[in-house]
């Protein structure tokens, strides 16, 4: 895996030819249903609103729906990149004038597997796109697939979405570990969604800490969480980001802070981030 990881960074590193490449961000979780295409899709629109240009790939494998999340219905999808039936720029989404999505497949019988050469072969294409990014958005399938670890441990950052409930803890826990274990310098944040209250995503931050410290030694800050907010819900089911329908809502002030804490890293470590010893 660790050879697949530093394959990936090479091609990375070897298509931006010396220019500044864009910064890749992997969101990943443990359990599914925490919330992290809806972290990505809002964070990303927020971070657009900062000036950033950024890509969005859906990369869970044939589950995606960043595309739904906006109500559009795209022709082409990121299997047929993988097929090599369309280049990813005439598969490519404008949501607005700094963000673009690579959309995901969805429920295709022939979804071709993104073993570690066409995971690299993606990444390359990826970085080759005429059209300059600042970042680009890795949104996983959730679990522990040698696919998803390879696009965390190739990632510059990668953010790992949880719930404040002990099985999400747990699985974040796990995803933490596999993630470390196979790349010891992976720079990773943990990101607490749907929070009934600030202190309910802090207590479980601070167990969740205590435990990365206690079995695996090493730091994972906890970036922030995202509160509950019924207007989230209200904004998907009308297919419409909660960042636009409701810009002032608790949870799109948070998704606009955490857009900050990421795109601009000075920023992150002048906030306050919670550290548990």
């Amino acid at each position: 895996m660790l050879d697949q990881a530093t394959r990936l960074r090479e091609l990375v590193d070897e298509q931006s030819g010396g220019s500044p490449r864009p910064r890749l961000l992997t969101v990943t979780s443990g359990k599914g249903g925490v919330g992290k295409s809806t972290v990505v899709l809002n964070t990303a629109l927020a971070m657009s609103d900062l000036g950033k240009r950024v890509l969005i790939v859906d990369a869970d494998a044939n589950l995606g729906n960043i595309d739904v999340m906006l109500g559009l219905s795209p022709k082409y999808r990121l299997s047929h990149v993988l097929r090599g039936e369309r280049d990813i720029e005439d598969v490519l989404l404008t949501v607005n004038s700094r963000l673009k999505i690579l959309p995901g497949a969805s429920g295709e019988t022939d979804y071709p597997i993104l073993n570690a050469e066409s995971q690299a072969s993606l990444m390359k294409d990826i970085c080759s796109l005429e059209e300059i990014f600042d970042f680009i958005v890795i949104d996983t399938a959730a679990g522990l697939t040698p696919e998803i670890v390879g696009f965390a441990v190739n990632a510059d950052d990668v953010l790992v979405v949880t719930r404040p409930e002990p099985t999400a803890v747990m699985d974040a826990y796990a995803v933490i570990k596999v993630i470390s274990q196979t790349k010891s310098e992976v720079s990773m944040n943990v990101l607490f969604n749907g929070a009934r209250t600030p202190a309910e995503a802090d207590e479980a931050a601070e167990k969740l800490q205590k435990a990365v410290r206690h079995f695996l030694n090493i730091r994972v800050p906890y970036i922030g969480s995202i509160p509950f907010d019924s207007r989230a819900a209200e904004a998907a089911v009308k297919q419409n980001p909660v960042v636009r329908r409701f810009p002032t809502s608790g949870a799109s002030l948070s998704f606009q802070s955490l857009a900050q804490r990421l795109a601009y890293p000075s920023f992150r470590m002048q906030s306050q981030e919670v550290l548990y010893e």
